[in-house]
């Protein structure tokens, strides 16, 4: 067995949130939230969303919008918590899911919207540490 095969073998584990955070899937990642970003701006006509969704040399924004969308668009929370099977994944804990997104919504998010000197970087690094803890 190559890396390769270890790679994918450890990530056939993961459910959907943790292969965002991990699985270094950019293309996927990407995909995914801008698809979600253009229905949520043709929906309520926020163009500034989709323009967002233009900067493909960002990876870790695409990872970071994702949380956000996971946290404010009820439709993808839905989507992602139960189309795990669909895409190969193992399901998301029910009950990790419930503790991590009210981590999320009560004390990832909202320091990050508040507190301009707060990096992407550190955003990322807090969503880990919270979805490990939940």
């Amino acid at each position: 067995m190559n890396s390769s095969d270890f790679r994918h073998l450890a990530l056939r584990n993961f459910d959907l949130i943790k292969y965002v955070l991990y699985s270094e899937d950019e293309i996927f990642v990407m995909d995914m939230v801008k698809k979600v970003a253009c229905e949520i701006s043709d929906k309520y006509q926020f163009e500034d969303l989709r323009t967002l969704v233009r900067h493909k040399d960002k990876p870790q924004l695409y990872r970071c919008l994702f949380f956000f969308l996971l946290n404010f668009h009820k439709e993808f929370r839905y989507w992602v918590l139960q189309n795990d099977k669909a895409l190969g994944l193992t399901p998301v804990c029910p009950y990790k899911a419930t503790s991590f997104l009210k981590a999320l919504k009560y004390e990832i998010l909202p320091p990050f919207l508040v507190d301009e000197r707060m990096t992407l970087q550190e955003l990322d690094r807090k969503i880990k540490v919270a979805y490990i803890a939940a």
